[in-house]
Formats: structure tokens, C-alpha cells, sequence
């Protein structure tokens, strides 16, 4: 387990073999069995798997706001082969939902690593237009966009200096930095 923890890296550009709906829908299972206040299960999921609603999603979604706008986005083939939509059914539960959702995506973040799969977690995303386009009735909250592929990139860790901005250098390596654990340690009792 934890070298999938240490693995587990934003990935953005993707090889385009397709991701098996039967894993996409295990990872949901992950994501299902996650913790949530109250034991109120009011997250629901969404998958998009097909190639014409991948493609009409993708530009409802941003990518990457640290880096360089011309690094952001994937380019043209390195799309995102799958994504999972992240929703809250309100008629179920509207309070406490950010630690579910959080709990859940991050069982579906370690999962993908484990099947080989990267990710990306996003917030910074359109939420009027996905509703729009996934025919989402008003009752749901549409929290997150995690993209899905295989990678077609590296993300590395490197040690925190004097910047939390992560970059990518002359190869296309993405550089994470990291603040020491010890730094992060507020007191020991």
C-alpha cells in the first residue's frame, strides 16, 4: 500500500488505449465503501467512457493553473480516456459533504494507481455546462472531474524550496514539490 501512496501522482496526458468500464466501475466500489459522515450516502458517480462525451467534456474542465498556459492542456491524442463525475444527491445529504467527497476520490485515486491508471483531480470546472451536457437534474451538486487514462507522463516529488508551483522541464517531467515531513509536524506530545 504505500507505494501506491508515493506513486500516486497528477497525471494529465494519457495514452489513448481505452480504460475498461469493468475497472472504472470497480473504482467507484472504492469510492463506495469510502467513509462519510453520519454513514449518509449521498455521493453518486457518473462515468464517461464514450468517445463523443469525452470529447465534449474535455473543454469544461481546466487544467493545470501553475503551469504555463501553453503547457495546461493536453494535447490533441493525450486526452483523458475516461472521466468519473463526482456528485452529491441533496435530497439524500447537503452538509458535511466535503470530507466524503474527499474520502471517496482519494479510494478512487489509489485504486486507479493500483490498476496502472493516472489521474486528475479537478475542481476548477463547469459545472453549469457538464450539468447541461450529462442531463444532471438541479437536486444534484456536481463536486468534482476526475480525468482517467493511462499516463503518458511523469510526475516526480522533488523537496519544497521556496515554491509550492509545480513545473515541468525540458523532457515534459513534471516536478511536484513537497514540504519535509518534519516542516509539516506542528509538535510531538
Amino acid at each position: 500500500m504505500e507505494e501506491i501512496i508515493y506513486k500516486r501522482r497528477t497525471i494529465r496526458r494519457f495514452k489513448q488505449d481505452p480504460v475498461p468500464l469493468e475497472l472504472l466501475k470497480k473504482l467507484i466500489d472504492y469510492a463506495r465503501i469510502a467513509p462519510v459522515a453520519r454513514n449518509i450516502q449521498a455521493l453518486e458517480f457518473i462515468i464517461v467512457h464514450n468517445a463523443v462525451i469525452r470529447e465534449k467534456l474535455f473543454p469544461l474542465v481546466n487544467w493545470a493553473a501553475s503551469l504555463p498556459e501553453e503547457q495546461r492542456t493536453p494535447e490533441k491524442g493525450r486526452e483523458p480516456t475516461a472521466y468519473i463525475i463526482v456528485l452529491v444527491n441533496t435530497h439524500i445529504k447537503n452538509a458535511y459533504i466535503d470530507f466524503d467527497v474527499g474520502a471517496a476520490v482519494e479510494n478512487i485515486l489509489l485504486g486507479a494507481v493500483n490498476f496502472g491508471f493516472g489521474c486528475c483531480w479537478m475542481g476548477s470546472i463547469n459545472v453549469k455546462k457538464i450539468g447541461k451536457l450529462l442531463e444532471i437534474p438541479d437536486y444534484y451538486i456536481i463536486k468534482q472531474v476526475i480525468s482517467i487514462g493511462y499516463p503518458d507522463e511523469e510526475s516526480v516529488i522533488e523537496p519544497y524550496i521556496d515554491s509550492f508551483n509545480y513545473w515541468k522541464d525540458n523532457e515534459g517531467k513534471m516536478h511536484v514539490p513537497k514540504r519535509p515531513l518534519n516542516d509539516i509536524i506542528f509538535k510531538i506530545y
